[in-house]
């Protein structure tokens, strides 16, 4: 009995958290795989003229409904081969995701700017900053619940006022992010790179009962290096930290990643990486590379305290990347050190 009784109580909380606290971004074990999401400064920060990539994330399979959540985006360089070393980036990028039993549902379009300023002459380091604008939607379908007043002594009977005072069962409003970065390659095998991200500039109002509530402003720092250490072996360590209305996460960890030289000055790279996410999951990752294509996937082993209701399984994510070069373009031999998953 013990069993279900915590995947009783765990799905009880899930639905009471989605409803009533503070809402709290959504977020990617690889997070690198949406640049775009994690900070808009990275926007046009890849080795191509464009970069396009899609990532899906599902969690709590094994508990209760499982809370999906799907990520795209897409970003280019712009006036490219007239600034220079500079780099003006543009792009767009789409959230959504799906939670609990009550199918609360978001939606998230941005459009995303940034400007990379090379410091030096070689433009081997540079710093970067980027805004982001555009709108939200948030639903939830009521009738899928179960409120207290529904309850009569044995079972919760939906057919009964629930006795709550919705206003709406939708929510819009506009939204506004801006983030910093900074990236080195300090030689051919040591690249550096850092960033800072600073979402709902704005605090705009969210809200399904009518009340005074904004959304908090979430703060994001992170990090990493990529470093040669033998000819074609690279390794990644990587760190992220967010800040949410006293609710954080830390993840950190590293990619090991191997550059297997084809024809036509194509490569294979295949990729592992381990991350551990501070009182909330361990994560294995993989990826493989070919002809600029990327998929990735990773898989999250939950050690929170909500692992007995778990059983240790906490999400899993796929992505896909393809960073390419618009016709009559010559790649220009730009190093990026962001590290991919």
């Amino acid at each position: 009995m013990k069993q279900p009784l915590l995947k009783i109580w765990f799905a009880f909380f899930l639905i009471f958290f989605t409803n009533r606290s503070n809402s709290q971004d959504i977020h990617f074990t690889q997070f690198y795989a949406s640049p775009l999401t994690l900070n808009p400064a990275l926007t046009g920060y890849s080795e191509g003229d464009y970069r396009a990539a899609a990532i899906y994330r599902n969690q709590w399979q094994s508990v209760t409904t499982p809370f999906q959540t799907y990520g795209a985006s897409f970003d280019s360089k712009i006036l490219r081969y007239k600034l220079k070393n500079d780099i003006l980036g543009g792009g767009i990028v789409f959230n959504a995701d799906k939670a609990g039993t009550g199918k609360l549902f978001f939606i998230q379009a941005l459009a995303s700017i940034s400007y990379h300023k090379s410091i030096d002459k070689a433009g081997k380091h540079y710093v970067a900053l980027g805004f982001q604008a555009g709108f939200v939607q948030k639903s939830i379908q009521y009738n899928l619940l179960s409120f207290p007043e529904q309850f009569d002594g044995v079972d919760f009977d939906r057919t009964l006022a629930n006795g709550e005072s919705f206003s709406s069962n939708s929510v819009k409003y506009a939204d506004i992010n801006m983030g910093v970065l900074w990236h080195s390659n300090f030689s051919e095998r040591i690249g550096a790179f850092a960033g800072f991200s600073y979402h709902h500039i704005n605090r705009p109002k969210e809200t399904f009962l009518g009340q005074t509530n904004k959304l908090p402003s979430r703060y994001t720092g992170h990090a990493g290096m990529s470093i040669g250490v033998v000819k074609n072996f690279y390794i990644k360590p990587n760190f992220i930290y967010m800040y949410q209305t006293k609710a954080q996460e830390i993840n950190l960890g590293t990619a090991f990643e191997y550059h297997i030289p084809m024809k036509k000055d194509n490569k294979l790279v295949t990729s592992v990486g381990a991350w551990y996410r501070l009182n909330d999951a361990t994560s294995v990752s993989a990826s493989l590379e070919y002809m600029r294509f990327r998929a990735g996937f990773a898989y999250d082993v939950n050690v929170s305290n909500l692992k007995p209701a778990s059983n240790l399984r906490g999400a899993f994510e796929i992505y896909v990347m393809y960073t390419g070069f618009y016709k009559g373009s010559a790649p220009k031999p730009i190093r990026v050190v962001c590290p991919m998953m």
